[in-house]
């Protein structure tokens, strides 16, 4: 994830914050719970192209795969939401759910 002292961008994309990160944080990254990620048909606000990569069964639910600008992110499903039928795939990170991570701590509200 670049910063370069503006918005914070995944692959060249714009990517919104839970909350503001203070500006001498030097190493900054962020964690999406994978029951939160949801796979999506159009592109939109915090929503990136992806590679659906594996599909790991455990029970009532799936755990897909997919790689985001080189990053592993792993998406939860309900087992009747089925599969994406292609390997290309769009991943929504709900803005209130990607948490920052700032010097490998994670960044609180002030």
């Amino acid at each position: 994830m670049n910063r370069n002292d503006g918005p914070f961008a995944l692959g060249g994309r714009p990517l919104s914050v839970a909350w503001d990160i203070p500006r001498c944080t030097t190493e900054v990254q962020v964690g999406v719970r994978p029951e939160y990620v949801k796979i999506v048909k159009d592109p939109g606000p915090n929503t990136f192209p992806g590679r659906l990569r594996g599909v790991s069964d455990h029970g009532a639910q799936r755990v897909l795969e997919v790689e985001v600008a080189g990053q592993p992110v792993r998406v939860k499903t309900p087992r009747e939401e089925g599969v994406p039928v292609s390997e290309e795939v769009f991943v929504h990170l709900p803005r209130a759910k990607v948490l920052p991570y700032g010097n490998g701590k994670l960044v609180l509200r002030s």
